[in-house]
């Protein structure tokens, strides 16, 4: 499908559990507040002889692989069916499910993971899931891949929704021990790291202008490869950002200067923040702006692996729907361990009869 109908979609609802919260409403709530959630876990860390902090989902109980899994993505995507259902009374047995997961690759995540997640996530909604739902294991930047999957389906069918989600968990013990080995996660030991975390992200994805008063329009995505990865010694250069963000903004049809703020998957890393100044020297703003801030939601809620792209999405439509922005216009941008890179360019639209954010404020 070529990407001159992008603008046909948009996201139109979310859903999400984390930390900060068990629904979307409360999660983003506390993001804009600027709540931290990520607090001492009984995760051992003995490098530095303390307990890691993490940003850990109350979850009722505790149950690795699948079933925990399941039991946070099912309430974020019944959150987007529930949109829909209200909206224009879709049934979501009609609404296929493109699912983001970490790489197979991760070590110690459980095996055939993709065998049995989507039964588990039927068995949690009560419902069976749509013939045409696909998982897309290759973790944050296969957002993008889940977004082209959604277009094709819309185009090709009837049905007016889908929805894209994610759900990861990096507090897996093992998960972690491996992690605190390679010297990435945040302690007293180690300031070039992440705070691990888990959450589920979803958001509900329709035509332009079906249904709902106010959406959030996809303008353009774009891909990359950054060679330089954390266990690599490749100097890094911030290639692959600056490619993804090219080509998200020539799908779009915009210039960095016509977008209003970045909402981005940094984690607490030195190389990312690097790696988005190298790519923002790339796209210079001429002439500077008064205002281009720089979001990142893992400050809150702690890294959340797959999970994260959604969630970029999400908090750019919240915004736009409490006029917390500082215009319509977002650059969201996700970044792999593999050197996957990949962009999303989203604008806001008002509902009729509202004012405007289309400005920097």
């Amino acid at each position: 499908m070529s990407a001159s109908t992008l603008p046909t979609l948009s996201v139109l609802a979310s859903g999400l559990v984390t930390c900060l919260g068990f629904n979307g409403p409360a999660s983003l709530a506390a993001m804009r507040a600027g709540v931290r959630h990520v607090r001492l876990t009984n995760l051992w860390d003995p490098f530095a002889g303390d307990y890691v902090a993490a940003g850990k989902v109350d979850l009722p109980q505790w149950s690795p692989g699948a079933g925990k899994l399941a039991d946070l993505v099912a309430p974020a995507i019944g959150e987007c069916f529930k949109a829909a259902m209200a909206a224009t009374q879709t049934d979501a047995r009609r609404i296929p499910l493109f699912l983001v997961l970490p790489r197979p690759d991760r070590p110690h995540l459980q095996a055939r993971l993709d065998e049995r997640l989507l039964g588990e996530i039927g068995f949690k909604l009560n419902l069976p899931v749509h013939a045409a739902s696909r998982l897309f294991p290759a973790d944050r930047a296969a957002t993008v891949s889940a977004l082209a999957a959604a277009q094709q389906w819309l185009v090709g069918n009837a049905e007016p929704y889908c929805v894209v989600a994610g759900v990861d968990s990096l507090i897996e013990p093992k998960l972690v021990d491996e992690l605190l080995h390679r010297r990435r996660i945040l302690s007293g030991g180690n300031s070039n790291g992440f705070s691990p975390g888990e959450a589920a992200s979803a958001v509900l994805i329709g035509r332009d202008g079906h249904g709902f008063d106010s959406e959030l329009q996809i303008l353009g995505w774009g891909s990359g490869h950054e060679p330089a990865t954390p266990e690599s010694d490749v100097p890094l250069r911030g290639d692959g950002l600056i490619e993804a963000i090219g080509q998200a903004l020539r799908v779009s049809g915009l210039s960095m200067q016509e977008t209003h703020f970045r909402i981005a998957d940094l984690n607490g890393e030195h190389d990312r923040f690097k790696e988005m100044t190298f790519a923002m020297l790339r796209y210079e703003r001429q002439p500077r702006p008064l205002l281009n801030e720089l979001w990142h939601p893992v400050e809150h809620v702690g890294e959340v692996g797959a999970a994260i792209g959604p969630l970029l999405l999400a908090v750019a439509l919240h915004a736009g729907q409490r006029d917390y922005g500082v215009g319509s216009t977002a650059l969201c941008t996700l970044s792999n361990d593999d050197g996957a890179r990949a962009c999303v360019v989203t604008r806001f639209r008002q509902p009729a009869g509202q004012p405007s954010t289309g400005s920097a404020r």
